[in-house]
Order: C-alpha cells, then sequence, then structure tokens
C-alpha cells in the first residue's frame, strides 16, 4: 500500500509531479537516500520521466510506503 502525505501531494501539485510519477520513481527510481529521521529509516529515489527528473522521499513501514514528499531536481549547470 502507497499513502501520499498531504505536504507530499501539495509540494507535487507545485512541482507539477503527477501521482503516477511518483509510483514510477518508486518502482523504477535509483535509491540515492538512506538517511534515519526520528527514529525511522527514510529513502529517497530518482528517475528520469518525460521532462523532468523527479526525486520522492519515503518510508517503509509494515507493508506501507508512506510518501514524505516529492520535488522535481534542478540541475547545476557547469560555469
Amino acid at each position: 500500500m502507497i499513502i501520499i502525505t498531504d505536504h507530499a501531494r501539495e509540494e507535487m501539485e507545485d512541482e507539477g509531479i503527477t501521482e503516477e510519477e511518483v509510483h514510477h520513481c518508486l518502482e523504477h527510481g535509483d535509491l540515492k537516500i538512506e538517511m534515519p529521521v526520528d527514529g525511522e529509516m527514510r529513502y529517497g529515489k530518482k528517475v528520469d520521466c518525460i521532462d523532468k527528473t523527479i526525486m520522492v522521499i519515503y518510508a517503509y513501514r509494515e507493508g506501507t510506503t508512506r510518501v514524505i514528499t516529492a520535488h522535481t531536481v534542478r540541475r547545476k549547470h557547469d560555469r
């Protein structure tokens, strides 16, 4: 089961990220972050979509994935 928090939904709306893109990232994204926060392990996956790259931060507990936030990755330009 996947639960998307209210905060994540607000960020998704602001960033133009669809729920389908979040699910795609969770299934096919590359794991980039593993970090304990407030006693729970949080993970971050990144995936390239058609017109953007997204990062999804989530926690997994007792068979449930809780999406904490999702945002687009802004690439740094070479100078």
